[in-house]
């Protein structure tokens, strides 16, 4: 059976009378777009230059506001057979319902280019004499971005990088604190352009944890190959509510910085505030007027600025995140 024909998207359309749709997001091999939303449970983009889509199938993320457990996001994924688009388009377009959402995909009548189309429905052979895509070229020589995934347990390392990548975890990743294998790199078959590696870090008298992390990164620095090599860090924090009790910076973080920081010379390295929701709940509840605006200052004030200080003047990025999609 041959591949599939490319789709070319002019635009999506999905609307729901009776579900309360957070966001929307349209997922085909390693990408994903978000929809934007026009009214109320109406989400609509439009594609000016085609969106083209290849493989057999693509689907979309709805993200749904859930009441009870608000932290906890209620996410479906709703897929799209290519072939089913293709064999009912007459009207350059495809309409379906499916999990109580409209859906309408419109399809541009313009014919695929020559170097779209795969080579079962094209045997001219592509024209080899033009450059290549810098993309494709740094994916050949690097298929997957290697991560290390820093953070005490209960940090939100697990929702940060399913809503970031769009995976779901497999379930050797979650283990209890001190059994992770920080050499074993973990991939999602919902994106395989990724490959995560995960540490507790911040634990007291965490002495062997830090050894571990530094010899890892001293390890992957050292490799030949680019695609063996460390890509990045991500240091991950949940923002503490203060009045709580809770700290920033507990026992074995000053250590553990102490004794990683030189090692991540030339590492893109992030500082990952999680449960940012968390903290803008906490200001609802003490009647702040701006909880918005009183959240950031607390997260300058309680997170950015102790973390500056224990850096340095090592060159550190920060940003504050939420598994929820208006937060994150």
């Amino acid at each position: 059976m041959s591949a599939a024909q490319p789709l070319r998207i002019s635009y999506i359309e999905l609307r729901s009378a009776n579900l309360d749709v957070e966001c929307v997001e349209v997922l085909f091999l390693d990408c994903r777009r978000s929809i934007q939303q026009q009214a109320n449970n109406h989400f609509r983009e439009e594609f000016p230059q085609p969106l083209t889509v290849q493989g057999e199938t693509f689907s979309f993320s709805v993200h749904r506001k859930r009441w009870y457990f608000p932290y906890i996001p209620d996410i479906s994924n709703i897929q799209i057979n290519v072939r089913e688009i293709l064999s009912d388009s007459r009207l350059h377009k495809f309409q379906t319902v499916r999990s109580s959402l409209d859906i309408t995909i419109g399809l541009s009548p313009d014919r695929p280019s020559a170097d779209v189309v795969s080579a079962q429905d094209n045997p001219t052979p592509p024209n080899t004499d033009s450059p290549r895509p810098t993309t494709e070229a740094l994916l050949k020589q690097c298929p997957r971005f290697r991560i290390l995934v820093v953070g005490k347990t209960g940090a939100g390392k697990s929702s940060l990088i399913d809503r970031v990548f769009g995976t779901e975890l497999p379930f050797r990743w979650y283990r209890p604190p001190g059994l992770q294998n920080i050499d074993e790199g973990l991939i999602s078959k919902q994106n395989e352009r990724v490959v995560l590696h995960c540490c507790d870090g911040f634990v007291p008298n965490g002495n062997d944890s830090c050894n571990t992390v530094k010899s890892f990164i001293m390890d992957r620095k050292n490799r030949e190959h680019v695609k063996d090599q460390l890509h990045a860090v991500w240091l991950c924090f949940p923002v503490p509510i203060i009045e709580y009790g809770e700290r920033l910076l507990e026992d074995g973080t000053e250590t553990f910085w102490q004794k990683i920081a030189s090692v991540l010379e030339n590492i893109p390295t992030v500082v990952v505030f999680t449960k940012y929701d968390r903290l803008l709940a906490y200001m609802d509840v003490v009647h702040e007027r701006d909880p918005e605006v009183e959240a950031e200052r607390y997260l300058q004030r309680h997170c950015i600025g102790p973390i500056t200080t224990l850096a340095g003047g090592v060159d550190l990025s920060y940003v504050a995140v939420s598994c929820r999609f208006r937060l994150f």
